[in-house]
């Protein structure tokens, strides 16, 4: 198994893929991780579950980046090649193609987003890999309006592990009082975020409950602009407070000392940070961007706001600011629906069965992708094109001396040959 991440730098996606790689690995699955990126925050989460990523995109040139990656994914010789990210695409798919293994495609936000940002690219991104994973049900109706087979897309839903937020609530200070409260953001400060929604609504709320303040968490583009706006609606510097990137160990802790999540987004796939909020016992305030309204359930976890009802948002977190009460409970009823429906059990049986329903589509023998075993099992080409699963052993000399433990049918071969064709 080969992942491809475009970065291991802060982000949902990125931390996403060490889950992916660590209940894969645990499952028997050998895994390797390539990356684009070098020197980036999540290779030490990596390095802790016993998996050093390998750089392939030290080249600035999209070709010999293209070409680094087959060469290393040709030495390891897996039967699946995934991305993490939407962007990586081409590469995985090209990859698996030369290397004849299988292409998972990856799409972590509304698809419509990811064919806005990658351009003229994005169609071909769509479509090049045999199958497509994504983390929320809004991406895959999203794919099948722009005409992508049901067939060819699975969810699979984003996990998060909550012993680290559980100890930070350990250590949370006392309940603030009614009409004091902190509201906090999350995230990649970029257009899509519309972080300007927050400050535009936390501006309104503290005209009522001026004892509510915002701490926005992240950096990016847009943070000198947002900077300027929340100067100009009167934040800075007592309401508001611009605390940059955090390192992602830091995260539990900043959710301990907030009382409230928002998530003002108009493109989300799951957002990984409502699921980092409830397992700190937060309600949350989000638009219905991606599968956001979905997890949080208006009421439930927290609440529901339409895209631009500024008046509607600012209402929420006025409400929520003067009872503690109602923060207590719809946090914890946040925390019972992430440990229930989020958890990392059982995250590498969905993606085995993932794997299994992309090779019989692709017409391989559903037995290539057993659940478990993994690591016996190599796959190599034989003269004459087919594809056979032998046994994981060489001999002295390097050469594979195992016999076929099945073969994909329609070998011209013959599926039922003793001798090994390699």
């Amino acid at each position: 198994m080969a992942l491809l991440a475009g970065t291991l730098e802060f982000g949902g996606a990125e931390k996403q893929l060490v889950y992916m790689a660590r209940a894969l690995q645990e499952a028997g699955v050998r895994v390797r991780v390539y990356s684009l990126g070098a020197n980036e925050v999540n290779e030490a989460a990596l390095h802790d579950v016993g998996i050093d990523p390998i750089g392939v995109g030290l080249a600035a040139n999209p070709v010999l980046r293209l070409l680094t990656f087959v060469r290393a994914v040709r030495h390891f010789r897996p039967d699946i090649v995934q991305a993490s990210t939407f962007y990586v695409n081409l590469y995985v798919a090209l990859t698996a193609r030369l290397c004849g293994s299988l292409a998972i495609g990856a799409i972590r936000s509304d698809v419509r987003l990811d064919l806005q940002d990658t351009g003229r690219w994005g169609p071909l991104l769509l479509r090049a890999p045999t199958a497509l994973v994504t983390n929320s049900h809004a991406a895959r109706r999203a794919a099948m309006q722009l005409g992508i087979s049901s067939a060819k897309i699975h969810v699979v839903a984003n996990v998060i592990e909550t012993s680290a937020f559980e100890q930070a609530c350990r250590c949370r200070p006392a309940t603030r009082n009614a009409g004091q409260a902190v509201a906090i953001l999350v995230g990649q400060l970029v257009r899509a975020k519309r972080a300007d929604r927050f400050l535009e609504a936390l501006a309104l709320a503290r005209r009522s409950t001026p004892g509510l303040k915002g701490l926005v968490v992240g950096d990016g583009p847009e943070r000198a602009s947002l900077e300027a706006h929340a100067g100009r609606l009167g934040l800075l510097p007592d309401g508001l407070k611009f605390h940059g990137p955090a390192d992602p160990n830091d995260i539990p802790r900043l959710m301990a000392a907030a009382d409230i999540l928002a998530l003002t987004s108009d493109y989300e796939g799951l957002p990984n940070v409502i699921l980092e909020a409830m397992a700190a016992r937060l309600p949350v305030v989000t638009t219905p961007a991606g599968d956001a309204a979905a997890v949080v359930e208006d009421g439930i976890g927290g609440f529901v706001v339409p895209f631009d009802a500024l008046d509607e948002l600012a209402d929420r977190l006025t409400r929520l600011t003067r009872s503690p009460a109602l923060r207590h409970e719809l946090g914890e009823a946040g925390y019972e629906r992430v440990t229930a429906r989020y958890a990392c059990a059982g995250l590498a049986d969905r993606l085995l069965a993932v794997y299994r329903a992309a090779g019989q589509q692709r017409g391989r023998h559903p037995t290539a992708f057993p659940t478990m075993g993994i690591q016996n099992i190599q796959r190599r080409r034989c003269h004459r094109r087919c594809l056979a699963v032998v046994a994981h052993r060489r001999c002295s000399s390097g050469r594979w001396k195992s016999w076929p433990r099945y073969q994909w049918r329609g070998c011209p071969a013959g599926g039922g040959s003793r001798r090994p064709p390699h």
